[in-house]
């Protein structure tokens, strides 16, 4: 049986990977720590690409996400990664960012599903997956699990259509993208003055190319904490629900 021990990437900031005022986005550190379980899961022969040889594919099912200082341009971290356990058809995975120095930047905690790249429906984990061992390199994060609150009425809208470059290797809208709209449907001035301190956010259905995304959000009774929904336009379905939490920058 395989054991499935932390792994480590490195990344440097790219210039088209912050905003305005110089630090990385939410979605760009969440690309990173994506590619980063990637490096680790081909490392135990379960990758995407190992996955998808069997008709099957990971999909992201909710990421929380947690940020104590977000990095700037040129600046190089490292995404620490591990499998931190299983419940039922949901695996767990944790990362930890840092900076070149070993400061905490961040961290996060997921949950993923399997699914059937035909039937488009999720499965049982398969055998060969439950093989490989849990052995978390250090202590999990608490797991990602419960209700989040729903929006009662909408305060900001916006709707998006999805276009070709919105689609990823499972052909339906990345999960970065809905993160990104899900942000884009609070006004400027809040990521202008603020900063995103927590992210809680969970996939519920997917889309594909030629859908309109409703994106709708508004204050929560928490202080300076939003609540948020991605909808299809086409078919109704709510395909994200978020919470986000923000800080006044510095």
């Amino acid at each position: 049986m395989k054991k499935a021990t932390a792994g480590t990437s490195a990344f440097t900031v790219r210039s088209n990977e912050v905003d305005y005022h110089g630090q990385a986005t939410l979605p760009a550190l969440v690309s990173y720590m994506q590619e980063a379980a990637w490096v680790n899961t081909a490392t135990l022969g379960i990758s995407m690409y190992e996955l998808l040889d069997r008709g099957l594919t990971w999909v992201l099912q909710r990421l929380r996400i947690e940020m104590f200082r977000y990095p700037g341009h040129k600046e190089s971290i490292t995404v620490e990664t591990w499998a931190s356990g299983r419940e039922r058809v949901f695996l767990h995975r944790d990362f930890r960012i840092y900076s070149e120095a070993g400061e905490l930047l961040g961290q996060a905690t997921s949950v993923w599903l399997v699914m059937d790249v035909v039937k488009r429906q999720m499965v049982s984990v398969p055998d060969f997956i439950m093989q490989v061992e849990v052995v978390p390199g250090q202590e999990p994060l608490p797991f990602a699990k419960g209700k989040l609150p729903t929006i009662s009425e909408a305060v900001y809208t916006l709707e998006t259509p999805v276009r070709w470059h919105d689609i990823d290797l499972n052909k339906h809208v990345t999960n970065t993208r809905y993160l990104q709209w899900v942000l884009e449907t609070l006004p400027v001035t809040t990521p202008d003055q603020n900063q995103l301190q927590e992210l809680d956010i969970i996939f519920k259905a997917e889309s594909i190319m030629g859908d309109v995304i409703k994106g709708e959000a508004a204050p929560a009774t928490e202080n300076a904490t939003y609540l948020h929904k991605l909808t299809s336009t086409a078919t109704g379905k709510e395909l994200v629900q978020a919470q986000s939490k923000w800080r006044v920058r510095n």
